[in-house]
Parts: C-alpha cells; sequence; structure tokens
C-alpha cells in the first residue's frame, strides 16, 4: 500500500488536504493525524470493515476499546446515553474542558457504537480534542472518529508525524503530518458510568479541575487502559 503522506502547516490554506483525508475516512480508509495528546489512527466510527482494518494494522487485541474523537459537543449528545446517570456533570465538564485533553466514559447509545469501539462493553470513551488539525479534520467529516492512538500496541504512543511514519508508512491510506503535539500524553480518562466518578488514567486536567465544577468528589483509581 503507498501511504500519502501530507504536511499540514495551516488547516485553512491545507483545507484541500484535510478535505481529502476525510473523503479517505469516509470510503473507509485509515488516516493518522495530530491531536493536542498523541497522534490518532483515526477510520469512521460507523464503518464496522474499516474498525476491523483499524485492529489489524495497530495489532490491537479485539477486547480492547478505543476512543470516538468529536468535534462538537452534540456529537458526544448521539454517542452517549444522555439520561444516564452523571450526564448533567458530562455538560459541566464539557463546558470547561472541552476541547481538551478530558476522555469521559459513559454508557452507549447501543444502535450507534460498534462493539469493535466498545471493546464488547457497554460503555463508549469520548473526547473532543483540542487542535487546529483534528478539529478541521472532524469538521470535514460526517460522522466522529474512532481513533486510537497512532502506534503498534504496546509502543510508545506517538507525539511526532516520524514517529507515525515510522510505524506505518505503507500500512495505512495516509497520513497528515503536523507539528509535535503540545500535550504530549494522553488525556485524563474519568469513567462516569458509577455513582461515585473514577480518574482511571491521570493526565494533565487534574481530579482538583474537575472537581471545581461539580459539587461531587471523584476518586482517582488508575489502571492498565489503552484507549487512544
Amino acid at each position: 500500500m503507498e501511504t500519502k503522506i501530507y504536511t499540514i502547516t495551516d488547516p485553512e490554506k491545507d483545507r484541500e488536504k484535510i478535505r481529502e483525508a476525510a473523503e479517505v475516512i469516509a470510503a473507509g480508509g485509515i488516516v493518522a493525524f495530530p491531536t493536542d495528546t498523541v497522534y490518532a489512527l483515526g477510520c469512521d466510527m460507523n464503518n464496522e470493515k474499516a474498525l476491523r482494518k483499524l485492529f489489524e494494522v495497530k495489532q490491537r487485541p479485539g477486547d480492547n476499546p478505543v476512543s470516538v474523537l468529536v468535534g462538537r459537543d452534540l456529537d458526544a449528545c448521539l454517542i452517549v446515553d444522555i439520561t444516564a446517570e452523571n450526564s448533567q456533570w458530562m455538560t459541566r465538564f464539557i463546558e470547561n474542558y472541552w476541547p481538551g485533553p478530558l476522555t469521559m466514559i459513559m454508557p452507549r447509545i447501543s444502535e450507534r457504537i460498534s462493539l469493535f469501539i466498545t471493546g464488547g462493553g457497554k460503555n463508549v470513551a469520548v473526547r473532543e480534542p483540542n487542535d487546529p488539525i483534528a478539529l478541521a479534520l472532524l469538521a470535514e467529516c460526517e460522522n466522529p472518529i474512532a481513533a486510537p492512538s497512532a502506534n503498534i500496541s504496546g509502543h510508545p504512543s506517538p507525539t511526532s508525524a516520524q514517529h507515525v511514519i515510522d510505524e506505518f508508512d505503507g500500512k495505512i491510506d495516509m497520513i497528515l503530518a503536523g507539528p509535535d503535539c503540545k500535550e504530549g500524553v494522553e488525556s485524563t480518562v474519568l469513567d462516569m458510568t458509577e455513582t461515585t466518578m473514577r480518574i482511571i488514567r491521570p493526565g494533565s486536567i487534574t481530579k482538583e479541575q474537575l472537581e471545581e465544577v461539580i459539587p461531587r468528589k471523584i476518586e482517582v483509581v488508575p489502571r492498565e487502559i489503552s484507549l487512544e
């Protein structure tokens, strides 16, 4: 496979390249692109064939869930069950920390989300990245993007385009090569599926910051997790 590699310096000036990347995703292809945390490997969240290919090229176990990236708050509401417990706090977190390095796990809307994305479970992880290239790509896509980190499973998460090229040149359809990721670490993951919310992967958004915007206590219970 020939991988197209486009250098993106300005999302507005490079809009045609980003639009082409969105067309690749819509056609069932896989595109790597930068986010604010690490580079992502993305495909259409509703395309089962593309999801299978995504797991194959990442060498990722099928029971390992992936996060979904959205470009608008409304898209998150179409993915998660907004009647579930803690949904009102999700709205507060969106208002204060999206776009940004906060991933929230909530019960999924079953008919919208593939079991590939959830790892066979009932919940889905979602976030809106704070990166101009990622947001420009999401704006061009019809659906949100299933987007784990752009690395072979078990390898370090990539923060530069060269890291992605080294791992996936010749294996995926396109790489949008932008600047190094400004955060450089994976997002904070907040599990909101139980009455007591828990940070299960610490990141740059802290427990104290989250508690500033809601009248609830949040626990920090780190566990092995790989969504990005």
